[in-house]
């Protein structure tokens, strides 16, 4: 995150993105801010882990408290349907179980992120 901070951003704000979400974000997520959203932050299991959903403040989003390693859960209102949000960053040391998140997937979620997903799996 830390090198690619200033490009991420630009392509925010080119883009007009309403939502984004970023993985592996590591501590330096602290010194970046994107004015104008709402930033949801998981501390990462490693140095360079985590992940943040940003949604824009034009948008109502509520944070769906979970106690699973790196992972953000939230919940946008005020749109023409409700979305879910799921972001999540497996490192590779990290189990996989999906089985943890199954009960937090509803009609109208969006799951993202980056789960290091190899052939065998």
């Amino acid at each position: 995150w830390g090198t690619r901070a200033v490009e991420a951003i630009d392509l925010v704000y080119k883009g007009q993105a309403s939502i984004c979400i970023f993985t592996e974000v590591g501590e330096l997520w602290n010194a970046c801010r994107l004015p104008h959203f709402n930033t949801f932050y998981q501390n990462g299991t490693k140095k360079n882990g985590g992940v943040c959903i940003a949604v824009g403040k034009h948008l109502k989003a509520t944070r769906i408290e979970v106690n699973i390693p790196n992972t953000v859960i939230i919940d946008i209102t005020g749109l023409s349907e409700p979305v879910r949000i799921i972001g999540i960053y497996w490192p590779t040391s990290q189990l996989r179980d999906l089985k943890e998140i199954q009960p937090f997937v509803i009609e109208g979620t969006i799951l993202s992120g980056d789960f290091n997903a190899t052939v065998k799996e």
